[in-house]
């Protein structure tokens, strides 16, 4: 549907050895039980470990070609489908592609299903690392003149609706980086 959500993205950790991060993602008003929902993510990043095919959580090749085609970069930079298990090299990439995949509820990590809401699947995700390089287009009804920080996603779920778009700008702090959605 066109429902929008308030999203805001905290990232707390980042290991570049083991190309990984972690952190929280809040979404307000999306349930009346939960006026705000926060819940922990690993994410992996695309690269020489962690490869484009996912391999688990439900997800097929073809799903995978499915939504990581839905990022004008990914098609720039892979054009080549069959390339989907080669290593990606980062150096001077104007963007980074990721995995966001929600563990556990915050603060309370037992929770394990919440009415109306999923966090069972993950997110493709794709970060603007330069301003003139684009993340999206109007194909998915984004801005066609993304810049650094942007952050575009799509939630993967076998029993959701498909590409649910997440748009995240950066908004800058003094002593850490955050994301909300606009």
């Amino acid at each position: 549907g066109n429902t929008c959500y308030d999203v805001t993205v905290e990232i707390v950790s980042v290991n570049m050895q083991d190309s990984t991060l972690g952190g929280y993602l809040s979404i307000r008003g999306l349930t009346s039980e939960w006026p705000e929902l926060t819940t922990y993510f690993d994410a992996e990043i695309i690269g020489r470990q962690h490869r484009f095919v996912t391999k688990r959580w439900g997800a097929t090749e073809a799903d995978d070609i499915r939504h990581w085609t839905r990022f004008p970069a990914f098609r720039m930079l892979v054009p080549n489908q069959d390339d989907l298990n080669a290593p990606v090299e980062h150096d001077n990439l104007p963007v980074v592609f990721m995995r966001w995949k929600e563990r556990f509820l915050v603060p309370d990590h037992r929770i394990e299903t919440v009415d109306g809401a999923s966090f069972a699947g993950f997110y493709y995700v794709c970060v603007s690392m330069q301003s003139d390089y684009p993340v999206t287009d109007n194909d998915t009804g984004l801005s066609n003149a993304p810049h650094t920080g942007q952050m575009s996603g799509y939630y993967f779920h076998t029993g959701s609706e498909p590409f649910q778009q997440l748009v995240l700008e950066h908004v800058p702090r003094n002593s850490s980086a955050s994301y909300e959605l606009c």
